[in-house]
């Protein structure tokens, strides 16, 4: 696995940390990406792995929603049936929805519910 979360509680610790990666990462010869490399205060949240993990909680990243809304829309205009798409929704869902709780799933749900709306006039 090549992603990685360093929490640490104080600037210093989280240099300390920093510092034992690079040496860890040079010693395997790898290459840290720079536009993939962040550094920030978790009371503000974060993207991980497709998750947004803040103080409130765990939830599905927004990026990770818009790229299935994406790809829900694409389906819909290739002419998928109903069927097909409530199978990508399943897979999709069986992959992200692993990660988080009823809660998170009820939101989701009625996200993707007045998305049906827009997207699938009656």
């Amino acid at each position: 696995m090549d992603d990685w979360v360093i929490l640490a509680p104080t600037r210093w610790k989280l240099r300390r940390a920093i510092k034992a990666v690079n040496q860890v990462m040079a010693d395997l010869l790898l290459v840290k990406h720079p536009e993939k490399t962040f550094i920030g205060r978790i009371s503000k949240g974060f993207d991980f792995l497709g998750y947004w993990f803040s103080p409130h909680g765990l939830g599905v990243a927004k990026k990770t929603v818009e790229r299935m809304m994406a790809k829900v829309t694409q389906l819909y205009e290739q002419g998928a049936d109903d069927c097909r798409i409530e199978s990508y929704l399943r897979h999709w869902w069986s992959l992200v929805g692993s990660g988080v709780d009823e809660v998170c799933l009820i939101r989701f749900a009625y996200r993707v519910e007045d998305f049906n709306f827009i997207t699938r006039p009656t």
